[in-house]
């Protein structure tokens, strides 16, 4: 009898346990994702003046991405265009070509809405290693991602971003 009760007690407890883990996994953040939209939000530490632009699809081409391997590192591509809060650029390097940007993260880590992305790093006598760079994810599913990072670029501005990505195919 005693026995029947613990099998009866652990079926019901595997049981409980199955029915409770659920199968809604979160989307790999592993692939490419293209940038679609771009919000950036700046204000003078100073002054507390704002500025503020949204950058459509249409600003985007395929040189804006991030690429997120299964290895954990990362590289994201910034187009020919520099966007800011007052409007965008095209600046030229020295030999009249377009500047792109491009950048490459040899760890990247998940942790829950946390993005961390750690650059390389090349210590020298004195200098302190940065830490990673914390970008929160607002939305990640199966063919969106939306990134908000927020960045004291100086003394002089605080900057928010949100940036819009879809998976790439």
């Amino acid at each position: 009898m005693k026995y029947l009760f613990i099998m009866a007690g652990l079926m019901l407890c595997l049981y409980a346990c199955k029915k409770g883990n659920s199968n809604k996994s979160t989307p790999s953040i592993v692939g490419r994702w293209y940038e679609n939209k771009l919000t950036i939000n700046q204000q003078t530490i100073s002054t507390g003046a704002t500025a503020s632009a949204t950058y459509p699809a249409m600003d985007f081409d395929t040189t804006y991405y991030w690429q997120f391997n299964k290895d954990n590192s990362a590289f994201v591509s910034s187009g020919a265009t520099i966007f800011t809060a007052k409007g965008k650029s095209n600046p030229l390097g020295g030999n009249g070509s377009a500047l792109g940007v491009k950048v490459y993260y040899p760890t990247y880590t998940v942790n829950g809405s946390l993005l961390l992305l750690q650059l390389i790093y090349f210590t020298c006598a004195g200098c302190k290693a940065p830490g990673p760079d914390t970008v929160h994810i607002v939305q990640l599913d199966a063919n969106n991602l939306v990134l908000h990072r927020q960045m004291d670029t100086s003394s002089v501005y605080k900057v928010t971003t949100d940036s819009y990505y879809t998976r790439g195919h």
